[in-house]
């Protein structure tokens, strides 16, 4: 008999790109992007799981499911400037030029990421990485 081996690569990735221009790599399961097109925005993205990402990528931005206190979720989303948080806190990686940055976004707040973390603009960056810490 064969073995299951759990990959936690993101199902329907491709499916995603392909439609919103974004890549799901893996992840433990606690956040997933919310199911729909986005055309709803921010405006369908304030359940109290909910944490919304905008991006120059889509002007609707992205919203993710955090269904527990800790989760993380490998991704690729460009020109990301901006994280809002509902019931969690938020932990986002960051790549520019090379360099990785680490930010601190805390439950109930936006939290300015990227171009748009620097006064006077920061590097366009791309998230790399979300974790739930609270």
């Amino acid at each position: 008999m064969s073995l299951a081996i759990e990959s936690f690569e993101y199902p329907n990735a491709k499916e995603i790109l392909q439609e919103r221009r974004i890549t799901l790599k893996r992840g433990d399961g606690h956040i997933t992007l919310k199911a729909g097109d986005g055309r709803d925005g921010y405006s369908g993205c304030m359940e109290g799981t909910d944490i919304w990402i905008e991006s120059r990528v889509d002007r609707n931005g992205f919203c993710f499911v955090a269904t527990s206190n800790s989760g993380y979720l490998e991704l690729e989303i460009p020109d990301a400037y901006a994280i809002w948080t509902e019931d969690h806190s938020v932990r986002a990686k960051l790549t520019a030029e090379g360099e990785t940055t680490v930010v601190d976004a805390p439950k109930s707040d936006i939290t300015q990421i990227g171009e748009s973390s620097i006064p006077g603009g920061g590097k366009r960056s791309v998230l790399v990485e979300l974790r739930v810490t609270g």
